[in-house]
């Protein structure tokens, strides 16, 4: 049962993973391609990947700290 749920708990986080990554690389090659749009902000064209970075750590705070607690519970 632990191993089922920590290999729950790895693919919820490799997606996560992937998701910021890919969406990280369609930013920067939109930004690359359509500059005009980024130019009317005044925030830098990766200002977005800022709050979704520090969710995809909180994400990853509680992934590890779920991979903890199913190590704990089943160990006895």
């Amino acid at each position: 049962m632990k191993e089922k749920v920590q290999k729950i708990i790895k693919i919820v986080l490799g997606i996560a993973l992937g998701v910021f990554i890919g969406r990280s690389l369609w930013l920067r090659q939109d930004g690359r391609a359509r500059p005009e749009l980024y130019a009317a902000n005044s925030a830098p064209w990766y200002t977005p990947l800022l709050l979704e970075g520090a969710i995809l750590a909180g994400i990853f705070l509680l992934g590890g700290l779920a991979w903890w607690a199913a190590g704990r519970k089943f160990k006895s």
